[in-house]
């Protein structure tokens, strides 16, 4: 045994255990300050659970008080070379001691008046070890340590000053079982990063598995099944009850499982997610179907597992990968390669094999199963295979070829029709497929697909735009709900987010999208393009920081996107350039995006997109490549009779081709359709209002109250960018210094530049336990500009000029900036600007950039100079 015997003038101070707040500050003090009685205590702990730290810890309080410490541990076969009665004697891991080593100490137990401290874990637990304690429970009662509550780490985060969402903290002690090693490692993994949009914390998840998978590998072979077997549902104990209560001990001790024998969610997982499937099959459907024969106690069932060929084994595996279809479509496809390989009929694994490949995002494997002749028939599997395969047309930029398929095989359940509807609307055909008659009791995915078909068909008759738009967020809420992950044309929640755009809504769009995230609408596959149509919404909100953030987590999750979604991601990108960069940039922007044009098609749920790609192919003097596509578009929209709900945007985006060709004659019909439908909607209507403004100012004639009113209500209906840019154009072409001031003031006020989030965001980036209010929840994007000056010394006519506001107004913007804070005088605004915006006060001047194009008037971005 290692003996370590320390005087006060060597002590090395550790820091307090996770635990000492709570559970052992009292304790260890109250040991410590006994001056009539030796220091005599007992802790228990299963392990990680803070004893080794206890007592390094409660050795360097008595050394402060000048006592005589021996810390013994890393026990060896060898007798105790005991310390007098008076000096303190530690002992760590007492478990481990031989028999001739815990008889020593429980003799010095014996004695009342030996100061003996021991620390061990709650298993193995000799006679002589329960002895021991019991003695020592007589002085003080045993600190028993190895779980934790909130009251516990909350305490722990804020000594590290580490700040974490309460939901986050109520879920990592969920999921440890409050096992402090676990919850400790929980913490120092936790990344808020990670969890901003993964409530489940399936990153965090990952990053512990292998902690957990190593802790139990260091158990004895035969502890390491039972508390394997503990982790699989249906596994029955194949050992007597003595040896599996010992079992349990032992994964108690361990800190795998709870006393009760009941494993701890994390490891619960950890094992279900690295056991290999034919060993998992034995735990579970196959042990169960041979208890069923009748002939379990009669074979050995490890020989029954591997019996290839087998009915049984193959049937289990096949159960198994069911059960694992939705949360671990990899897993699943293992599990039914397995069972192939046991002799399981190819044709009826087909479908579920197909949708595990769609579901982990291998389009290729699950078309090539889909398309294979021997997969399935037109049955409820049939649908199944034909979904997959409409699911990755439509994900190939095809959606054309979505609807044939589903032309060619129809479908004969409720939902599959539904889907069928959603590829023959994306390319301009009402003629779908009509429900069968009769059917099933409505589920929660049926529903989805119900309200999704009624308002599909809605957005065509001119109906409510609320109600159309109220059915389809409930069909993306149920189809959440429904946890569904099967293939799909287009996902419930982008069509929902596109009808909400179609109606100026960018606020309903992106609420539905982030709940979508949130509740993993559409299963693993669907998360890159929910995040690519995130970014969209945040860049027509003129958020370019959050644009940019999805779109590099939506690359992160599927660095070769199919045809479809990289249309979209390219869009984004472009979209990014053309608003917040120089023509150089939005140039590249574009020429990169000209080659994915080329590979999809569009269809009816890729209109905003490919407005933007109008505009920057029309500006880079590159029309004619996407003039096929624009063609397309209007086609589609004609074929479903120009619905006004569907065509504003896209007849918008031929107006600003008007406007950058210089070709009037060209935008004239866009106008028209847009006038047209100026009667059934309101967004249509604001945009032929901005159409003959736009026309106006291009002619010469500024009027600033036409001006300003048509861009503030082009920036209502989500089109602020535009809107700017309108003011922008009227700024460029009035002589008249003050309107331009005016009109340029507009242009900002609708447009700000990237400049006034970047301090919020780069903090976070860097930090992301920081907790400072962001700038824009605070104060409006006008007041954070103000607010920048301010603390750049700037007086209100420095601040006037430089924004093109009367000083007047300045003055009125820091009223209302120092009433938003909370502060009474300027040396307190001015130590809460800095708290809230930053120290980066490099800003020296702001002047409007003017794009060298002459089809590209003066551009309401600004460029901010050091």
């Amino acid at each position: 045994m290692t003996v370590v015997s320390m005087r006060p003038d060597h002590t090395k101070r550790t820091g307090p255990a996770f635990l000492w707040d709570r559970q052992l500050r009292a304790a260890i003090e109250t040991i410590g300050a006994s001056p009539g009685s030796p220091p005599r205590a007992m802790l228990i702990g299963n392990a990680g659970s803070g004893k080794s730290a206890s007592l390094r810890h409660l050795q360097s309080v008595l050394l402060d008080q000048h006592a005589e410490v021996v810390l013994m541990h890393s026990p060896v076969a060898a007798s105790i070379d005991l310390p007098p009665a008076d000096t303190v004697l530690i002992i760590d891991d007492a478990h481990l001691l031989d028999e001739e080593q815990l008889a020593q100490v429980m003799a010095r137990a014996a004695d009342p008046s030996a100061a003996l401290i021991v620390a061990a874990r709650p298993w193995p637990s000799p006679e002589a070890l329960r002895a021991i304690a019991r003695m020592l429970e007589h002085a003080f009662p045993a600190i028993v340590l190895g779980h934790v509550g909130r009251s516990d780490v909350l305490p722990h985060l804020d000594a590290h000053g580490v700040v974490m969402r309460d939901s986050c903290v109520q879920h990592i002690l969920d999921v440890t079982g409050g096992v402090t090693w676990l919850v400790a490692e929980a913490l120092a993994r936790h990344d808020e990063l990670d969890c901003a949009d993964d409530d489940a914390h399936d990153e965090l998840h990952r990053a512990l598995q292998e902690t957990v998978l190593h802790r139990l590998d260091t158990v004895s072979p035969d502890h390491h099944d039972a508390v394997e077997a503990m982790c699989v549902k249906s596994a029955r104990r194949t050992t007597s009850d003595e040896a599996a209560d010992d079992a349990v001990l032992c994964g108690y001790a361990e800190g795998l499982l709870l006393r009760s024998g009941r494993p701890v969610p994390l490891v619960l997982s950890a094992v279900s997610a690295s056991l290999p499937i034919r060993r998992l099959a034995e735990l579970t459907g196959t042990l169960a179907a041979a208890q069923s024969a009748g002939d379990a106690d009669d074979r050995d069932f490890r020989a029954l597992a591997e019996e290839i060929g087998t009915d049984a084994v193959a049937d289990a595996l096949v159960k198994q990968g069911d059960r694992m279809l939705d949360a671990d479509p990899a897993r699943a496809e293992e599990a039914y390669r397995e069972a192939l390989l046991c002799g399981a009929d190819a044709s009826v694994l087909a479908a579920r094999r197909a949708r595990a490949a769609w579901a982990r995002g291998d389009l290729d494997t699950a078309i090539a199963i889909a398309d294979d002749p021997a997969s399935g028939t037109p049955t409820a599997d049939g649908d199944l295979l034909t979904d997959v395969s409409a699911g990755v047309w439509a994900a190939r930029g095809m959606m054309a070829q979505a609807g044939a398929v589903y032309r060619a095989r129809p479908p004969v359940g409720d939902e599959s029709a539904a889907l069928a509807s959603i590829a023959a609307f994306g390319v301009g055909s009402t003629a779908v497929t009509e429900r069968r008659a009769g059917g099933a009791a409505p589920s929660t995915l049926s529903v989805s697909m119900d309200l999704l078909r009624r308002g599909l068909d809605a957005s065509l008759a001119g109906g409510s735009p609320e109600v159309v738009l109220a059915d389809l967020v409930r069909a993306a809420e149920m189809y959440t709900s429904s946890r569904a992950s099967s293939a799909v044309p287009e996902l419930p929640a982008v069509i929902a987010a596109v009808i909400a755009l179609n109606l100026g809504a960018t606020a309903t769009a992106r609420t539905v999208i982030d709940d979508a995230i949130h509740g993993e609408h559409g299963g693993p596959w669907a998360a890159p393009r929910l995040l690519l149509w995130r970014a969209w919404v945040a860049v027509q909100c003129a958020r370019p920081a959050e644009a940019r953030a999805d779109l590099a987590r939506a690359h992160g999750l599927a660095p070769d996107m199919p045809a479809r979604d990289a249309l979209l991601a390219k869009a984004v990108r472009v979209a990014i350039a053309r608003r917040y960069e120089d023509a150089s940039g939005a140039d590249e922007a574009w020429r990169q995006a000209r080659g994915v044009v080329l590979r999809a098609e569009i269809d009816l749920y890729l209109l905003h997109p490919l407005s933007e790609l109008i505009s920057a192919a029309t500006r880079a003097g590159d029309a004619g490549r996407i003039k096929a596509h624009f063609a397309r578009a209007i086609e589609i929209t004609a074929q479903l009779g120009d619905p006004p709900l569907w065509i504003a945007h896209l007849r918008w985006a031929g107006i600003q081709q008007g406007i950058l060709l210089g070709n009037p004659a060209h935008l004239t019909p866009h106008a028209k359709a847009l006038v047209a439908a100026s009667a059934e909607s309101h967004v249509a209507a604001v945009m032929a209002k901005g159409g003959r403004v736009w026309t106006s100012v291009l002619g010469g004639a500024v009027d600033p109250a036409a001006v300003e009113a048509a861009a503030e209500g082009l920036a209502s209906v989500g089109l602020k960018w535009d809107g700017a840019r309108l003011a922008g154009h009227g700024a460029g072409r009035t002589d008249d210094r003050k309107v331009a001031a005016r009109l340029l003031a507009c242009a900002r006020e609708l447009h700000p530049t990237d400049s006034t989030r970047k301090t919020a965001d780069a903090g976070d980036a860097a930090d992301p336990a920081r907790t400072r209010t962001a700038p824009e929840e605070l104060l409006s994007d006008r007041e954070i500009e103000v607010a920048r000056l301010v603390l750049q010394g700037k007086t209100y006519a420095e601040i006037g000029e430089t924004i093109f506001i009367s000083p007047r107004t300045a003055e009125h913007h820091i009223a209302h900036i120092r009433n938003r804070l909370g502060a009474t005088s300027r040396s307190e605004v001015l130590a809460k600007l800095r708290q809230l915006i930053g120290d980066d006060h490099t800003v020296t001047s702001i002047h409007p950039v003017r794009s060298a194009p002459a089809d590209e008037s003066p551009s309401p971005q600004l460029r901010v100079s050091g």
